[in-house]
């Protein structure tokens, strides 16, 4: 069975104007070989940024074959972290988009841009991995390896915006 894997999100930055920290934001698990025919599709798991750890996926039942590999997701004010616990690891099938998506409870349009912080994670996404449309971060694992020594850390550029 093909598995889709989540990303953890954490950082340690302390709270700025523009960041995340106090937002509401959700998060979820997307596969796809092409954007409008997903293979998967996880639930929206909302969550208030704070200095707690905001989710912990797990399994939320096949589709397509394809379910969540458990994964431990903390957002602070300027970075995500994804980690993973000790019972999982291996490698992310490789659909053209296999990751996580982060997204506000907002209408406007909060990332000015993303880049993965290299010095603090233990795999390398590909160039094209982390990207923005609109108020929706993506960060594609599609093709690496995880397991519980990996960590993502992606750094956020997030501008001003008043919350809805």
């Amino acid at each position: 069975m093909m598995r889709l894997a989540a990303a953890v999100i954490c950082c340690g930055q302390m709270a700025a104007a523009g960041g995340l920290m106090d937002r509401t934001v959700t998060f979820g698990a997307l596969a796809y070989d092409q954007a409008d025919a997903p293979i998967f599709v996880g639930d929206r798991h909302p969550a208030v940024v704070s200095d707690r750890i905001e989710y912990g996926l797990r399994p939320e039942g096949a589709q397509n074959g394809w379910d969540i590999v458990p994964a431990i997701i903390d957002i602070r004010d300027q970075q995500i972290i994804v980690t993973y616990p000790d019972t999982v690891g291996g490698q992310f099938p490789a659909p053209a988009f296999n990751g996580y998506v982060l997204d506000f409870l907002t209408e406007c349009v909060l990332f000015n841009g993303a880049g993965q912080d290299q010095d603090n994670s233990t795999v390398t996404l590909a160039d094209d991995a982390i990207f923005v449309e609109g108020s929706r971060l993506y960060v594609n694992m599609a093709g690496l390896d995880f397991g519980p020594q990996t960590f993502v850390v992606v750094d956020v550029d997030v501008a001003d915006c008043p919350l809805s």
